[in-house]
């Protein structure tokens, strides 16, 4: 963060382009792994005759664990490998030692603003990654089991307590965020061989962010 302080509008260009942009693959996503959710426990919840469970299972499954979870593997494909490769690519044409040459260090110029804009969008996209997966549970239910809107709606609020959202929104997405920006970051600065080297640089990000994600999810 240094003396200079944090390149803020570098940041926010940041946030528009690896967050905002990646909404749109986040919600469908998740509004299928939602459907999916449903679809997989129709059958066996209405032999046990609780077929009300579904709304309460999609709910805690998707805050908990599968929307921070999801939206952090792709995250890591689409914001991971963006970075780099953007990184490696400098890296390789020599840009960074311009820019050490200009004392303006890398993990000033470039991995602060990208680390910052991360830890800000991953909440607001798990949080939208945790709507769209209850959407796509209530869309089965509503249309193919019958279910009572209001129903699925008050089942959703009753099952869901404040650790299940916060620890997923607040402490699994942040995490998440380090691991994606960091690993990319690394591979990035540490990019050699020119083509083939940004290849396996970005390569890399993603295959150790998708194995460091996984065993953080495991841990927490």
């Amino acid at each position: 963060w240094g003396r200079r302080g944090l390149r803020v509008r570098e940041a926010v260009f940041q946030m528009a382009r690896l967050g905002v942009r990646s909404i749109p693959l986040v919600v469908l996503v998740n509004l299928l792994v939602g459907a999916i959710i449903a679809v997989s426990l129709s059958t066996k919840l209405r032999e046990l005759g609780v077929l009300n469970w579904i709304s309460m299972v999609t709910g805690v499954v998707q805050s908990r664990e599968l929307g921070p979870l999801m939206t952090a593997l792709m995250m890591s494909g689409f914001a991971g490998a963006a970075i780099a490769a953007e990184i490696g690519t400098m890296s390789v044409s020599e840009e960074l030692v311009a820019l050490e040459a200009q004392a303006l260090p890398s993990e000033y110029f470039l991995v602060a603003p990208r680390l910052a804009a991360m830890l800000v969008m991953m909440p607001c996209l798990t949080l939208i990654a945790d709507l769209a997966g209850i959407f796509g549970g209530f869309v089965v239910d509503v249309a193919m089991l019958d279910m009572a809107p209001s129903s699925y709606y008050q089942n959703t609020l009753d099952s869901l307590s404040n650790a299940d959202i916060w620890q997923g929104i607040l402490i699994k997405s942040e995490v998440f965020a380090v691991i994606i920006t960091i690993t990319a970051c690394h591979l990035g600065i540490s990019t050699r061989g020119g083509a083939e080297g940004v290849g396996n640089a970005t390569t890399g990000a993603v295959v150790q962010s998708i194995v460091l994600i996984i065993a953080a999810n495991l841990v927490m």
